[in-house]
């Protein structure tokens, strides 16, 4: 090995505490991740409820609106 040249990657160097092994990992990339279970979520059960409680406000603010102009009319 010339000793003038640097090394240029980490398994030329010599005291690796660690082995340089590859890991390919691209065969399971694109799999399915099965280890999810078809149940809702917790995300999913939040958006319900909070779409449900802003159709229940703006129905309240409608009633709101709509009984105040019929009090003045």
């Amino acid at each position: 090995m010339n000793e003038k040249r640097p090394l240029s990657n980490r398994s030329e160097r010599s005291g690796n505490l660690a082995p340089i092994v590859p890991y390919d990992n691209t065969s399971k990339a694109y799999s399915k991740d099965s280890s999810h279970s078809r149940e809702l979520g917790f995300g999913a059960y939040l958006s319900v409820a909070f779409l449900v409680l802003l159709v229940i406000f703006f129905a309240g603010i409608y009633e709101l609106v709509v009984e105040t102009w019929s009090r003045i009319k």
